[in-house]
């Protein structure tokens, strides 16, 4: 059956930013299926998972999906360095606000969860591939990374209501972290690496602040820890960036070619691009 992809070839842009919407819209009516906050975050995760799943099938046979590595895991690894020390540094400026709290429930694994499968699904798992097969130019790979984290970014920007400066931190950090998931996600090919930094990251914050047992921002301050924190998570845009610089795009361009394969062997890239 063919089906019709005019939207994502006409309209890349617009077609990735209606993914996001679309994806958060399902993961939300999903998760209102339930009145338990457990069982919401885990619907939520669930969704995005199948959201992933129902895109490979519709732009099938031509997508592999999202969930394959196209590189080895010692590659993945490398990849990973930045997110370690991140993680690391993390959880030290937590230490120096809070002590050594740690306090792991099961609403914070599906926190974590939800942030991992459902967030990753809404910003780039869904959006990067419709960036990277339908988005013209040599710049295409940094446009993709860019729109698809300032839109993470800014949806963090609601636990900005009322004032909370917290909120509007977080917003500025998500993005930097942004740039660095998308930068992965793009060098390796695969949702799930990005879907565990997500979770380590998110976990971890949720087990060892006590202001974020619920999972709530606006019972957080703004300390230095916080700031340093912030200014770590924008370094990360700079790592992101460095890791989808010029110099590899042929590589991402390659990993992307493997992603979508056409009947007729065609590997649908712009060849302009290169």
């Amino acid at each position: 059956m063919n089906r019709n992809h005019t939207l994502s070839e006409k309209r890349p842009l617009l077609s990735m930013l209606l993914s996001v919407v679309a994806t958060a819209l399902v993961c939300s009516l999903v998760a209102s299926f339930s009145s338990s906050s457990v069982v919401q975050y885990l619907l939520a995760s669930a969704a995005g998972i199948l959201c992933m799943v129902a895109q490979k099938r519709w732009f099938a046979p031509a997508f592999k999906g999202v969930f394959r590595a196209e590189i080895s895991l010692r590659e993945i690894g490398l990849l990973c360095v930045p997110f370690i020390i991140q993680l690391l540094v993390s959880w030290l400026l937590n230490v120096m606000d809070h002590g050594l709290f740690f306090h792991a429930t099961a609403l914070s694994v599906a926190m974590a969860l939800s942030a991992g499968f459902g967030e990753e699904a809404m910003f780039r798992g869904l959006a990067v591939p419709i960036g990277m097969q339908y988005l013209k130019g040599k710049n295409k790979i940094l446009v993709t990374a860019l729109v698809t984290s300032v839109v993470f970014g800014l949806s963090h920007l609601g636990n900005a209501v009322g004032g909370n400066a917290i909120g509007i931190i977080q917003a500025i950090a998500s993005i930097g972290s942004g740039l660095l998931y998308a930068a992965v996600f793009l060098r390796s090919g695969s949702i799930l690496v990005t879907v565990a930094m997500h979770f380590l990251l998110d976990w971890m914050y949720f087990c060892t602040n006590p202001a974020l047992q619920s999972g709530e921002m606006a019972s957080m301050g703004v300390t230095a820890a916080v700031i340093i924190s912030c200014v770590v998570d924008v370094l990360m845009s700079a790592v992101g960036l460095w890791l989808i610089r010029p110099a590899v795009r042929e590589k991402i361009e390659a990993v992307w070619q493997n992603k979508w394969v056409f009947a007729d062997g065609n590997d649908g890239t712009d060849k302009s691009s290169r």
